[in-house]
């Protein structure tokens, strides 16, 4: 399993699917390509940390022991503003098409150099009139955006293989910015989320992994 096919499940962002609070099992799927068939989901506080091993304590309670592999993908987050939108960076935004048929950003990710490319196009997601669109933000224009929010407001234009769109991103949009992390940062009282392959000794070694210092 790559990182690759972790972050388009997502729809690149990390990632909504990874958010669930407690340790579960990956929905089962027909379809063949789904990269989540047979993990498991958790999601809670650093308990403990030796080596390349934690435990991780759930939010709803109970304890799950992980290993890290040789080379694990581990992603760190952290506040973003809309001006981290700059011109260059590559970005997963998901918005809502409003009444005056426009894209208003409820959220949008910044992501590291190393992830550019993962995940680009603009899709639907399950929302009614929502969407999800990984690309190169091409310009920003600062002050563009009616929002019921005070704040900084931007309209960007993100251009991805085969087309472009213009996204409004107000000051009430959540902005992450997403970077690359280090085992080293696993410590006890750190917020993670991932996702899991459980092994035969009742451990699981880790596919992905997403922290919150």
């Amino acid at each position: 399993m790559t990182l690759r096919p972790m972050i388009t499940a997502c729809g690149l962002l990390l990632c909504a699917a990874m958010t669930h609070p407690a340790l579960a099992q990956a929905p089962a799927s027909s379809a063949p390509a789904n990269p989540f068939a047979g993990l498991i989901r958790f999601g809670g506080t650093v308990a403990s940390a030796s080596g390349n091993g934690f435990v991780v304590h759930s939010q709803q309670g109970g304890d799950v022991k992980l290993t890290l592999p040789a080379k694990p993908n581990i992603m760190m987050s952290g506040k973003g503003t809309v001006a981290d939108l700059g011109a260059g960076k590559f970005v997963g935004c998901t918005a809502v098409k409003r009444a005056d048929n426009l894209l208003h950003a409820t959220e949008c990710h910044i992501f590291p150099e190393s992830m550019r490319g993962m995940g680009e196009g603009h899709n639907p997601m399950g929302p009614p009139n929502t969407t999800m669109t990984n690309g190169n933000v091409a310009t920003m224009t600062n002050g563009q955006v009616t929002s019921k929010a005070g704040g900084a407001s931007a309209t960007i234009k993100v251009t991805y293989k085969g087309g472009q769109q213009s996204i409004q991103v107000g000051p009430d949009a959540s902005i992450t910015k997403i970077e690359a992390g280090t085992p080293a940062m696993l410590k006890p009282g750190v917020k993670v989320n991932g996702a899991a392959k459980p092994a035969a000794d009742g451990t699981a070694e880790v596919v992905f992994l997403s922290l919150t210092p």
